[in-house]
């Protein structure tokens, strides 16, 4: 069954892959790709459903309970074309703790001639486990947001996009909750809403994220989301998202992935790989447009075990 499962999942990848490609593309918003750890760049930004350890913090609080760890991760993240640069700094305990917590800063800037953009990003996750079956779990998310433009060729995009130029300042408090279910081993599904509190801001825009991951011979893991944004522009817009990663050798994680946005017509396909040893981890991901080679993004990751 879980053979045929990561089959399945597989040719739904491939599936969705040759109808995305048929898509124009257009360039996003400079300064709005989200936080993200290496692991799930490398498999498609996915991991909503699955446990993700830090990774549950951006994607799924309730992910964060999955798994008895305390991990403490470094970050750094870099993109092509908007040249931003982001350091992070994440903790996920839920050995020690009643219930498991996670904690994170992140920060970014982008300094370029028509633009300079600087973000804090603080976010403290609590998640609860029921029968080691039914996960729930809160994030509280602080967001400052600092943004001068000169010109720009983006924008505007919609109702709550920022416009061509001008300052575009954000401050203040949002959440995130989520969902997680696992009833048998081999898979389990999520259910996230991201940004509760609507800032009116497309730095934090309303959305509803899913997901079903894949579980077999206790090495692979396959996981298809989709994402669903409620404000960033002026109609709904879906992001279809799908990974998958194999541990080989029981230490060195091979990942990749694809991501589809409707809204933009953007195809992007994902690599990663790592090295899990018993005290430390090491993780590379790496995210590619499939039609403009300028926007690209790598991270890098270093998590250390503390129990």
């Amino acid at each position: 069954m879980s053979f045929f499962g990561v089959v399945a999942g597989c040719a739904t990848f491939a599936a969705v892959l040759s109808v995305g490609l048929t898509a124009s593309a257009e360039t996003p918003l400079e300064g709005t790709l989200p936080t993200m750890d290496p692991r799930p760049i490398g498999m498609g930004m996915t991991l909503r459903a699955a446990p993700g350890a830090t990774a549950g913090i951006y994607l799924n609080p309730a992910t964060i309970a999955m798994a008895k760890l305390f991990h403490l991760e470094l970050m750094y993240q870099h993109t092509g074309e908007d040249s931003e640069n982001m350091g992070g700094l994440a903790v996920v305990d839920s050995i020690t703790t009643i219930v498991a917590a996670g904690l994170s800063f992140n920060y970014a800037r982008i300094n370029k001639a028509n633009m300079d953009h600087e973000s804090y990003d603080g976010r403290l996750a609590l998640a609860g486990n029921f029968a080691d079956v039914f996960f729930v779990g809160l994030t509280g998310r602080y967001l400052r947001v600092e943004q001068n433009m000169s010109r720009s060729k983006w924008g505007p995009n919609g109702r709550a996009a920022m416009p061509s130029s001008g300052s575009h300042n954000v401050d203040g408090f949002t959440f995130d909750a989520g969902l997680a279910l696992k009833p048998v081993d081999v898979f389990s599904i999520g259910v996230v809403g991201y940004n509760l509190t609507d800032t009116g801001s497309i730095f934090a825009p309303v959305k509803l994220g899913s997901g079903l991951s894949v579980f077999a011979l206790d090495m692979i893991t396959v996981e298809g989301d989709v994402v669903i944004d409620f404000t960033s522009f002026e109609k709904v817009n879906e992001e279809i998202h799908a990974g998958a990663e194999i541990l080989v050798a029981g230490s060195v994680p091979l990942r990749g992935g694809y991501i589809y946005d409707v809204y933009y017509g953007i195809n992007s396909v994902t690599a990663g790989i790592g090295y899990v040893g018993a005290q430390f981890a090491l993780d590379f991901g790496y995210m590619q447009e499939v039609i403009d080679s300028g926007r690209w993004v790598l991270s890098f990751g270093f998590k250390y075990f503390i129990n």
